[in-house]
């Protein structure tokens, strides 16, 4: 106990201290804010000042999240903005999200609180309004009536961001196979049996001390804390190889590095076999955007920028691959899933009707309206044109880069398209949160 008890505290020692130069590190892109669930970034101290150093560098130096629950939605009259879901014919994919989040909902306290900005509103209040907007749905369709009762009796909280940016993320194939080879090389790893994790926010004094990561990650080694493993050492320099932790091996590294970014994913192992992976845990280091990386060197132009201009760039510049890949040090782990993929609350996401925002201060499993543009695709898969984009979603999901609310990934699906449009879609557009009045 008393072992325990020590390396808790010197993980909180450390964690308070990375918190420190958070301020100072910045992504020039809006959707790329900074991930605050972060590792142990120091090596091992002399403890025995360790509780000394949490009461008097905690408070003074740890940074004051500009965003939380409270104030990252604002109520807002709807009276003068139009409500439409463009997907009219298609009521039965929304009914199908809402039961999944209901299926989430009904799991937690009923008595439970969750926030719409300032408001408080209880589960089992969240659970109804799901209900009765599925049940007017059924009865009404996607009609004046329906939008006309929506208005009038649920409330609407839109993002406290002065625009939010919109992103999308898919469902990839990869192909694959159980046994490595020299064509199947790049491996899919399980969470490591040596990776631990603090859930600091679960602890009595974490309400003391602003700035504390909920969650901190690393690994013991000869009885000390160390951070977990970075991309290029688990990568690179085969930290993980030999531990039998290897899910499946791939056959392309630029697919595997994208899956990571994606979150989940199908692999082919052969005509007839298939298996889904699914987003495990993550290694605790920062998620470091590689798009950033290639327009601050001046390999890509910032309005050139795009999933597809990422790949491209990689396929045809394979010798920079490692320096790329390792500079972005988060790295995720996987697993097997039936079904999927499967969202932060454990359902699976429906396309274009699940959506990923930031966990830490948006209300998960809710009902949401969105407002933004599409691509329009020609038959040589061409963007000719963007859409005015509204639809009915559901909060399912988050994302390493998902940070604030100025930020939302809408889930496109599996395929091709759903690829490309993922891999197009950063544009500007509006969020609201529903709950009923």
């Amino acid at each position: 106990m008393k072992i325990k008890f020590t390396l808790l505290l010197f993980f909180i020692f450390l964690a308070v201290n990375n918190c420190a130069t958070l301020k100072k590190q910045k992504y020039v892109a809006q959707s790329e804010i900074l991930e605050t669930d972060t590792t142990i970034q120091k090596p091992p101290v002399e403890l025995p000042d360790i509780s000394t150093a949490i009461e008097t560098t905690a408070v003074q130096i740890a940074p004051t999240p500009k965003w939380d629950q409270y104030n990252s939605l604002l109520f807002f009259d709807m009276s003068m903005t139009t409500i439409y879901d463009d997907q009219y014919n298609d009521s039965n994919s929304l009914i199908s999200a809402i039961n999944y989040s209901l299926q989430y909902l009904n799991k937690l306290n009923d008595k439970s609180i969750v926030n719409f900005g300032a408001d408080s509103f209880t589960i089992n209040h969240l659970k109804e309004s799901l209900i009765d907007f599925k049940e007017k749905l059924l009865l009404y369709d996607f009609t004046e009536t329906f939008y006309e009762y929506v208005r009038e009796n649920f409330c609407f909280y839109k993002s406290n961001a002065d625009t939010v940016l919109f992103t999308g993320y898919y469902e990839p194939l990869l192909f694959g196979s159980f046994v490595k080879t020299d064509k199947y090389r790049y491996p899919l790893y399980r969470v490591p049996d040596n990776f631990y994790k603090i859930e600091l926010a679960k602890y009595p004094f974490y309400s003391k001390f602003n700035g504390l990561p909920k969650v901190i990650r690393g690994r013991i080694q000869n009885k000390s804390i160390l951070p977990f493993y970075t991309r290029e050492e688990i990568d690179y320099k085969n930290a993980l190889y030999g531990k039998d932790l290897e899910i499946v091996w791939c056959d392309n590294d630029i697919d595997v590095f994208f899956l990571h970014i994606q979150g989940s994913g199908i692999v082919q192992i052969s005509d007839t076999q298939f298996i889904r992976v699914n987003y495990a845990d993550q290694n605790g280091h920062q998620y470091k955007p590689i798009g950033k990386y290639l327009i601050d060197k001046g390999l890509v132009a910032r309005e050139d920028m795009s999933m597809q201009t990422l790949k491209k760039y990689l396929v045809d510049h394979p010798e920079e691959k490692q320096e790329i890949f390792s500079y972005n040090p988060s790295y995720v782990f996987f697993r097997i899933v039936d079904t999927g993929p499967l969202g932060n609350i454990e359902v699976p996401l429906t396309p274009y009707r699940s959506i990923a925002t930031d966990v830490r201060i948006f209300p998960k499993g809710a009902l949401c309206f969105i407002e933004t543009e599409k691509p329009i695709f020609n038959s040589d898969n061409e963007i000719i044109g963007w859409l005015p984009f509204k639809r009915f979603v559901m909060n399912q999901d988050t994302g390493g880069a998902i940070r604030g609310p100025a930020r939302t990934d809408l889930f496109t699906g599996f395929g091709k398209i759903s690829e490309q449009t993922a891999g197009m879609l950063k544009n500007p557009g509006n969020l609201w949160f529903l709950i009923k009045k």
